[in-house]
């Protein structure tokens, strides 16, 4: 999570993801809503083609013929069913409900609408002398007719109006049932039966689940007759589930394409960041003179980056080598008058009596003289470490003979610190570069190990080789070094003893002298243990 690359993946990645999850689901939404009016509209398309050619002088064998003729295949096939009857006659014109009581136990509360009470059909009007109850089927008068429906009958219709005159509180045939629904402003919905106006409609939708699937019902009641029409929901649901499936199985792989491509896309953006980053790591304190190339074709914002680093580059290198310059001036200038001053301190010992105070005052003189002569040449060196002019030999140089010829004149000193020296060598370790620094940074690390030590303690110098590298290891007893100290112990003029006496001699610039000889000749110092009564630094290099 800490990569850019990585962040920037998983933030466009999850912007997308949201987006495309709500486009999938809006989508999916609006097309089962438009299956759901096709069907819809489907259905009330049929129940208007029944009622269309349902009329008081109908032969109801020509209608189920009609059927037959017109959707025996669909509902052979399980798609469709249907259901006509005729509620003023009480006769049951068609129906292709097989088990009518398990499919009346499917139905919804409210479905079908409730039927009309039993009376004249709207559209015959009333007869002269005709009995109260239904007439007989050729005695039926012609209801009102559309254009579609041909000329009317001889006669005209019943009732005394003109022919082809639409009586009060009917519909025309033809029309079907009304979508805009029942006459008090409520439109029929999936479940609901809702009552018409005056004239006895009633129109209701409803979804059921059944043993031969979803059905999708369409039931009205206009003009004496009931028709019950359904399809069959499975092949919808079908593809609505495909369409599920796809959305499903499309969004988490246009995820991983989009989150490649993001992949790719920020690899290509943060490629001139690592080209700088290449470029910066490769520039160190001997040349602080290089800078980042700047491109013609580079981005704006990487070009002002680019600048940006190049001027801080421009500021640093001057910075440094006012320092380094001051540092290396100094130390050459402070040679002669010190050196002038440990000359007349050795005439002035040689001149007064031993064991006067004059003959003490001059050896404290003495001593610090040497301790400033002893800075002004490690802070030489550093300097010339700086700027990357420290190793000036090349040299091959035993480093096996050294470090046995280091221990024996470390057994000298340590003897009066009462500390033992231990060493483990192994021969023909050489390396290239200058055996007067190598012989003083080891020198250095090995004094520090015999100064904070304690007396009885000991002191391991150990050389080993292994496939071409060279490890030198230093261990000492003492009190070790806290950790928060651990991480400043090659700072210069920094001394871990939290004392910061003097009796230990050292001004807090050996290891640091150290780590700079040895990183010359191409190898690395580093603290590995700083246990509380253990201390262990190693120097590596590589064999030449």
């Amino acid at each position: 999570m800490r990569s850019l690359r990585t962040q920037l993946v998983l933030i466009s990645t999850l912007i997308t993801g949201v987006a495309l999850i709500g486009f999938g689901a809006l989508s999916w939404y609006l097309l089962a809503r438009a299956e759901r009016e096709t069907v819809d509209i489907e259905l009330e398309s049929l129940a208007a083609d029944f009622l269309r050619d349902l009329h008081p002088r109908t032969d109801f064998d020509e209608v189920r013929t009609k059927i037959e003729t017109d959707h025996a295949d669909r509902i052979a096939a399980g798609e469709m069913l249907l259901k006509v009857k005729d509620l003023w006659g009480d006769e049951e014109i068609y129906c292709s409900i097989s088990d009518p009581d398990s499919f009346a136990a499917a139905l919804p509360p409210g479905f079908p609408p409730p039927a009309p009470d039993a009376r004249e059909r709207p559209e015959w009007g009333r007869l002269k002398g005709s009995q109260k109850g239904p007439p007989e089927r050729s005695d039926r008068p012609n209801p009102p007719r559309s254009r579609d429906d041909g000329p009317p009958p001889r006669g005209g219709p019943p009732g005394g109006g003109p022919p082809g005159e639409h009586q009060p509180g009917e519909h025309q045939p033809g029309e079907g049932p009304s979508r805009d629904g029942p006459k008090d402003g409520r439109k029929g919905s999936p479940g609901d039966g809702l009552e018409g106006g005056p004239d006895d409609e009633r129109v209701g939708f409803a979804s059921i689940s059944s043993d031969q699937g979803r059905w999708r019902l369409i039931a009205l009641h206009e003009r004496g007759y009931y028709v019950l029409a359904g399809l069959n929901l499975d092949k919808v649901n079908a593809s609505l589930a495909g369409v599920k499936k796809a959305i499903l199985f499309g969004i988490p792989l246009a995820l991983v394409v989009i989150a490649l491509g993001g992949w790719a896309v920020a690899e290509r953006a943060l490629r001139p960041i690592r080209k700088i980053a290449a470029a910066t790591s490769h520039i160190t304190a001997r040349d602080l003179n290089e800078r980042i190339p700047e491109g013609r074709n580079t981005d704006p914002e990487i070009a002002k980056l680019v600048t940006v680093l190049n001027g801080m580059m421009d500021r640093l290198e001057k910075g440094f080598s006012h320092a380094s310059r001051f540092s290396a001036d100094v130390s050459h200038e402070l040679k002669t008058p010190i050196s002038v001053i440990q000359a007349e301190i050795e005439s002035g010992l040689r001149e007064c009596n031993p064991g006067t105070p004059e003959e003490n005052r001059l050896l404290v003189l003495r001593e610090e003289t040497d301790r400033l002569k002893s800075i002004t040449r490690s802070l030489m060196l550093l300097s010339q470490a700086d700027a990357g002019e420290l190793i000036r030999k090349d040299e091959m140089v035993n480093l096996s003979q050294e470090i046995e010829a280091l221990a024996d004149d470390a057994e000298i000193i340590a003897e009066s610190a009462g500390v033992r020296i231990e060493s483990k060598v192994e021969a023909g370790a050489e390396i290239k570069g200058d055996p007067v620094l190598l012989r003083q940074a080891l020198l250095n690390l090995i004094n520090n190990a015999i100064k904070y030590n304690h007396e009885g303690g000991f002191v391991r110098i150990a050389l080993t080789r292994e496939s071409g590298y060279i490890r030198v290891a230093i261990e000492n007893t003492g009190t070790g070094i806290p950790d928060e100290d651990s991480a400043k112990v090659f700072d210069r003029f920094y001394r871990a003893d939290p004392s910061r006496t003097r009796g230990v001699g050292g001004f807090g610039l050996g290891l640091s002298l150290a780590r700079a000889v040895i990183e010359g000749h191409g190898g690395r110092l580093d603290l590995i243990d700083s246990e509380k009564d253990l201390t262990r630094f190693e120097a590596g290099f590589w064999e030449k």
